[in-house]
């Protein structure tokens, strides 16, 4: 059985440079807008995946670690940064207090457990940064 770090290794791998940099930009430019939707919905929210989920169970570190510690995006920030800012964002408060109002009442309980799911794989990537043996 493959470790963790060795899958989301050979997902980098297999995913092509213009592909990340497309999701990336994707990503980037989804949360420049997402104040500017009226309503959001799970599909609508930009996940930190190169792949669009379906479910909240397609958020985990095998699919955010690639997407978000590629080399092709963001190469004047460590690793370490990209993490926090992403913790930043995707913090439980403070995306309940300003999107969360947003968020379709369908959709409300998929949303916040996914957004859990974010939180919970971003620490577990911090954590391994900040291992002595990473």
């Amino acid at each position: 059985m493959k470790t963790e770090q060795e899958q989301q290794a050979k997902a980098a791998r297999t995913t092509s440079k213009d592909q990340v940099q497309r999701a990336w930009q994707n990503y980037e430019v989804g949360w420049a807008t997402l104040k500017d939707r009226p309503t959001l919905h799970f599909k609508t929210i930009p996940w930190p995946t190169l792949k669009v989920p379906t479910s909240p169970e397609d958020l985990s570190t095998n699919t955010i670690g690639p997407f978000l510690l590629s080399p092709h995006h963001s190469q004047a920030k460590s690793n370490r940064d990209r993490i926090k800012e992403q913790l930043l964002r995707w913090h439980p408060d403070r995306f309940e207090g300003k999107w969360m109002t947003k968020v379709a009442q369908s959709d409300k309980d998929m949303v916040k457990e996914a957004v859990g799911q974010v939180v919970r794989s971003l620490n577990e990537l911090n954590t391994r940064e900040n291992s002595p043996f990473a």
